[in-house]
C-alpha cells in the first residue's frame, strides 16, 4: 500500500547520489548501521530488484537487524516483532511515498531481514515523470517500530441490573429547602464507585420553572480501576397517590473526574409539582428514585 505524507521517516533516511552505478551492478546498497527502537539496523536498497525473492523488474527494499539489545541477546531464541514503513521521496509533489502492508514482522536468528521485493515496478521508479528520482539521485528511508507484548488488558464488563442498583431519596420539608442552588442526596454504591442524586432548588428561585434531577458519579471504591463508567439510568419522581410516576431514562459515560452529572433538566414543572392534587408533593415531601439499569465494571487482566 502506497500513501503520501510530508514528514519523512523518524528512524533513518539515505540520499543516494549517482546511484545508477549500484543499479547497473545489480548489487544492493547497504546503509551504515543505525539505532532504532533499542536495536541496530541497516537499510538494504535494491534499485535493480532482489531477483531471488521474486523482485525482478522491481525496486526492492529491506530492513536488516544487525544487533539486538543486550537484554535479548541473552536469550537463545530471541524474537523482535516489528512494524515497518519504507519511504521514497517524490520530488514532483515534495512528499514521501510510504509503503507498508500492515503486518507485523518477526525477526529472529533465522530471519533477520524483512521488506518488500516488489515495492515499485522499475518502469514506474525509473520514469522521471513520476518523481521518484531527481537526475541520478533518490532518497529512501525507513520507520522501525518494535511492538511489545501487552502487559495488561483493560476488561470492561457491561453489567445489567447490578446488585443494590436502586436508590430512593425522600426529601421532607421540601418547601423549606435552603437558598443553595443545588441539593444532594446521600451517597450510595453501585458497581465500582459511589453515586449521588442532585436536584436544583425550585423553591429558592422564582425564575426556575422546572425541577431538574441529576445523577453524579463520585469516588471509586478502594482497588477499583479509575476508568470511565458507562451507566444507563432510570430516574423517577414517584406519585404518592397513584402509579402515575414520572420516569425518564439517561445514557451516559462518566469519566473519572467528578462532573456535574447527567439527568433530566425538566422532569416536571414547578406548577405541577406544587399542585398537591397531582400527588407528587404530599405533606411537603417528594420521593425520587434512581435505578442503574446497566453499569460497567472494569479490571485489568493478563490477556484477552
Amino acid at each position: 500500500m502506497e500513501t503520501l505524507r510530508e514528514q519523512g521517516p523518524s528512524s533513518y533516511l539515505v540520499k543516494l547520489v549517482g546511484f545508477s552505478e549500484v543499479r547497473l551492478s545489480h548489487q544492493p546498497y547497504e546503509s551504515a548501521d543505525f539505532d532504532a527502537s533499542g536495536h541496530k539496523w541497516r537499510l538494504i536498497f535494491h534499485p535493480a530488484g532482489k531477483e531471488e525473492e521474486d523482485g525482478k523488474d522491481h525496486v526492492s527494499i529491506y530492513a536488516r537487524i544487525e544487533n539486538v539489545a543486550a537484554s535479548e541477546m541473552l536469550m537463545n531464541n530471541w524474537e523482535v516483532d516489528v512494524e515497518l514503513k519504507f519511504f521514497i521521496y517524490n520530488h514532483n509533489v515534495k512528499k514521501y511515498s510510504i509503503f507498508q502492508d500492515g503486518t507485523v514482522k518477526r525477526y529472529n536468528k533465522e530471519k533477520k531481514e524483512w521488506g518488500f521485493a516488489q515495492m515499485l515496478p522499475l518502469s514506474k521508479f525509473n520514469d522521471p515523470k513520476n518523481g521518484y528520482t531527481d537526475g541520478d539521485a533518490c532518497i529512501v528511508g525507513v520507520d522501525i517500530f518494535v511492538t511489545k507484548p501487552i502487559v495488561k488488558v483493560e476488561r470492561a464488563v457491561f453489567t445489567h441490573n447490578p446488585p443494590n442498583n436502586k436508590f430512593t431519596w425522600k426529601i421532607s420539608d421540601f418547601s423549606k429547602l435552603g437558598g443553595k442552588k443545588y441539593h444532594y442526596s446521600d451517597e450510595f454504591v453501585v458497581g465500582d464507585r459511589k453515586w449521588r442524586m442532585k436536584i436544583n432548588n425550585p423553591k429558592g428561585d422564582k425564575e426556575i420553572k422546572t425541577l431538574a434531577v441529576y445523577v453524579q458519579a463520585m469516588a471509586y471504591l478502594p482497588n477499583a480501576v479509575a476508568a470511565s463508567t458507562y451507566a444507563k439510568l432510570k430516574l423517577r419522581l414517584l406519585n404518592q397517590k397513584n402509579s402515575n410516576h414520572i420516569e425518564k431514562r439517561v445514557f451516559r459515560f462518566y469519566s473519572k473526574e467528578n462532573q456535574d452529572g447527567s439527568g433530566i433538566s425538566e422532569l416536571i414543572s414547578v406548577e405541577d409539582l406544587n399542585d398537591e392534587s397531582k400527588g407528587y408533593l404530599v405533606e411537603d415531601t417528594i420521593v425520587l428514585e434512581t435505578t442503574l439499569l446497566c453499569v460497567t465494571k472494569t479490571k485489568f487482566v493478563d490477556s484477552i
